[in-house]
């Protein structure tokens, strides 16, 4: 693999292998974080701050082509409102219109995602498509309320360069993936995480409005525990294996 930046969007289309019919276990996370969602939300966001010009901002970070992002976007929307009638007067409460921003790579099938998304007037706010990497700038400064990534960040900007040199001590050897059996390559891939992390975060606090917030979910590991003792980290070490053999196959 180049280490070279490169774009590798989700499956298109709407057919059985497309990202459409295999995202479930992304969709299970998300639901499993919405309660904490709408929590944080209700706790940290100043709607007093953020909501002055009536029109509410979101941002989907890696949105691939639905429908978990919508269901995302679906959810803050309702968390947002139910948080405005609690804090609002009857007198008070002046109509807001919400806008998504849908972002993920240009080579991203935004047609499949746009032809899927909820129909007017069951869709509650007015959508906008944003190709471009989320390693940075990709909306105004202070223009979102609101900014949502899940399962995206692990997908690092490149592919860290040493582990793909075989004179290096980082080259990761018959595994396509740092699965912390070797040092040298987990050294290398947190390098490149910390670097791509900074310019994500850094590119966020451009263009969130002041008082906003940033929802990050992603996999984590329990302190101790490394990648090869998973089930992920086992499927995926058998996935590299039978790579590694057809590649042998053919020489």
């Amino acid at each position: 693999m180049s280490t070279s930046s490169h774009m590798y969007p989700m499956s298109s289309g709407h057919d059985q292998h497309s990202y459409i019919h295999n995202s479930s276990y992304q969709k299970a996370a998300i639901s499993s974080a919405v309660e904490k969602t709408r929590r944080c939300i209700f706790e940290k966001l100043d709607l007093q701050l953020s909501s002055d010009f009536g029109t509410f901002r979101i941002a989907d970070f890696g949105c691939s082509i639905g429908p978990n992002t919508f269901h995302v976007a679906q959810s803050i929307i309702d968390t947002v409102k139910s948080k405005r009638l609690e804090e609002s007067t009857e007198n008070s409460l002046v109509p807001l219109e919400f806008q998504v921003f849908f972002n993920d790579q240009p080579t991203n099938d935004f047609n499949t995602l746009f032809r899927t998304q909820p129909l007017s007037p069951e869709r509650e706010y007015f959508s906008v498509g944003v190709p471009g990497s989320f390693y940075g700038r990709v909306l105004p400064r202070n223009s979102i309320h609101i900014g949502h990534t899940s399962y995206t960040t692990h997908w690092l900007s490149k592919v860290p360069d040493n582990v793909c040199d075989k004179k290096s001590m980082a080259w990761n050897k018959n595994y396509i993936q740092c699965n912390n059996l070797l040092e040298e390559v987990t050294k290398a891939y947190k390098v490149q995480f910390i670097k791509d992390m900074e310019i994500f975060l850094d590119a966020r606090a451009e263009e969130l409005v002041p008082g906003g917030l940033m929802i990050v979910i992603g996999e984590c590991l329990p302190d101790g525990v490394s990648l090869y003792e998973t089930w992920q980290g086992y499927v995926m070490d058998t996935i590299g294996d039978c790579l590694m053999d057809m590649a042998k196959s053919v020489r």
